[in-house]
C-alpha cells in the first residue's frame, strides 16, 4: 500500500468568499488519520481576530485558502501575523461537477495541504503588492487617456469630419492645429483647414480638402470635444503623479530593476511589469526527457504578457539573441502588444497646438490603441518619441524607430 507522507500535522484549509470563510482544521499525528473540524467565519477584522485565536489555540501555524478574487487579501493580512499562508490557484483544485459546497472545499484543501500536494502562488511582499497597486492603475488611466482619443474620433465621425480618412493619427501636429480650428468659432473654409497642414502632409491638401468640405460641426460637438480633452488632462496629470510614486517605490528594488533592463527587448516599462508580477527572483524550470520546455500562455499572465509585448516594441530584436526572440514569440502569441506608453502635458481646448507646450494628447501609435486609419502618419506626431532618460522617455515604434521615422509623414 502507498501511503503519501504527511508534511504538516496541524493546519488549515480556507474556502474564501465575500462575506464568509469555510474553514477545515486538520489535526493528528503523522502515522493516523486527520481529524478534521470546520467552522464558519466572517471577513470582518474581529471574525478574523476570532479565527486567528481559534488557530493558535489548536496550534495551527499553517494554513492554505484559494485566492478567490481580492477576497483572500484580508484574510492574509490577518493570519499572516502568526501563520504561514499557501495561496493557492482554485482552476488547480476543481472538485467534481456536483459534489462541491464551500466545506468540502476546505476540507481538501486541508487534507492537501497536510500531504504537501498544493503549490502555493507567487506572495508578493508589501513593497511589491504597492508598486503593483500603483503601475497597474497607471496602466488603467492610459486606457482611459485612449478612450477620450477615441470618443473624440467618434465625435468628428458624426460631424462629417473624415479627417481619420487621410491621416492615420489625427492627435498628431497637422492634426491637433485642423482640430483646434475646428473647435475655434470663426468659420474656416475647407481649403483654409486644410493649408494647415505640415511638412509632408501638405502633399495631401486636395485629399484633406474633399476630407473637410461642408462638414457638420456645431456648438454641441464642440462641447463633447472639448470635455474629452479636459478629462484627458485631468487623467495625464494623475499619470504623472503615479510616475513619481512609482519611482520612489523602485528604489529598495533598484538592482532588479537595472538588470532586467539589461534584457535585449525590455525598456523601462516592461522591466517594472516583470519585476511587479514576478518578484526579483525568476528561477523556475519546465523541462521533460532532458529537454527544456516553453512555458504556455495563460489567461493570469495578461498583465505581465501586455507588458512584455510593449516591451517588445521598444527595441529592434537582433540575430542570435534568445532572449529578444522569445519575447517576439511570447507577444505574438498573446496577440495584444501593446507599446510603451509615452505621455505628453494635456493642456486645455484653447491651447491644444501651442508649439512649446507640445500636443495635448499624444499620437495613438504610441499608447497602441485603435487600429489606424488608411493614409500617412504624422512624423512629429509624438514630440516624446527621442529618448528623454526617464521611465516615460525612449519610447520606440516596430523596428527600433521613433513612431514618425518609420511612415511617411503627416
Amino acid at each position: 500500500m502507498i501511503t503519501i507522507p504527511v508534511i504538516a500535522e496541524r493546519c488549515a484549509g480556507i474556502d474564501v468568499g465575500k462575506r464568509g470563510l469555510a474553514v477545515a482544521l486538520a489535526v493528528g499525528p503523522a502515522d493516523k488519520e486527520a481529524e478534521i473540524t470546520t467552522r464558519w467565519y466572517g471577513t470582518t477584522v474581529p471574525a478574523l481576530r476570532e479565527l486567528q485565536v481559534w488557530l493558535r489555540q489548536n496550534g495551527c501555524t499553517s494554513v492554505a485558502m484559494e485566492s478567490t478574487g481580492s477576497y483572500w487579501i484580508p484574510v492574509k493580512n490577518i493570519l499572516e501575523e502568526e501563520c504561514q499562508i499557501t495561496l493557492v490557484c482554485a482552476r488547480k483544485h476543481r472538485p467534481k461537477k456536483g459534489d462541491k459546497t464551500d466545506f468540502r472545499d476546505a476540507i481538501n484543501l486541508a487534507i492537501h495541504h497536510r500531504h504537501g500536494l498544493l503549490t502555493g502562488s507567487y506572495l508578493p511582499e508589501r513593497g511589491i503588492i504597492e508598486l503593483r497597486d500603483l503601475t497597474r492603475r497607471r496602466k488603467k488611466l492610459i486606457g482611459v487617456i485612449q478612450s477620450e482619443k477615441n470618443r473624440i474620433q467618434k465625435v468628428l465621425e458624426t460631424a462629417n469630419v473624415k479627417l481619420g480618412n487621410v491621416v492615420s493619427d489625427v492627435f498628431g501636429v497637422s492634426g491637433q492645429e485642423i482640430l483646434q480650428a475646428l473647435l475655434d468659432s470663426q468659420p474656416m473654409s475647407a481649403t483654409e483647414l486644410a493649408n494647415l497642414a505640415k511638412d509632408r502632409l501638405r502633399k495631401k491638401i486636395p485629399q484633406l480638402t474633399e476630407a473637410l468640405e461642408a462638414h457638420q460641426m456645431n456648438d454641441h460637438h464642440r462641447g463633447l470635444i472639448e470635455q474629452s480633452i479636459q478629462h484627458a488632462e485631468f487623467v495625464d496629470q494623475q499619470v504623472e503623479e503615479l510616475e513619481k510614486k512609482i519611482e520612489e517605490h523602485l528604489e529598495p528594488y533598484r538592482r532588479e530593476y537595472e538588470l532586467l533592463i539589461t534584457i535585449p527587448g525590455i525598456k523601462e516599462a516592461g522591466a517594472a511589469n516583470i519585476l511587479i508580477e514576478l518578484g526579483g527572483d525568476l528561477s523556475g524550470q519546465q523541462s521533460d526527457g532532458g529537454k527544456t520546455q516553453k512555458q504556455p500562455y495563460q489567461k493570469g499572465q495578461q498583465v505581465l504578457a501586455g507588458g512584455i509585448g510593449g516591451s517588445r516594441l521598444g527595441s529592434q530584436p537582433q540575430k542570435g539573441l534568445g532572449v529578444a526572440a522569445e519575447i517576439s514569440s511570447l507577444a505574438e502569441s498573446v496577440g495584444q502588444e501593446e507599446s510603451l506608453h509615452c505621455h505628453l502635458p494635456l493642456h486645455a481646448a484653447g491651447d491644444l497646438v501651442r508649439a512649446e507646450k507640445g500636443p495635448p494628447i499624444c499620437g495613438a501609435g504610441c499608447r497602441g490603441g485603435a487600429e489606424p486609419a488608411t493614409g500617412e502618419t504624422d512624423s512629429s506626431s509624438c514630440p516624446a518619441a527621442a529618448p528623454t532618460g526617464g521611465p516615460r522617455g525612449g519610447h520606440r515604434g516596430p523596428g527600433g524607430q521613433p513612431p514618425g521615422e518609420s511612415a511617411a509623414g503627416s
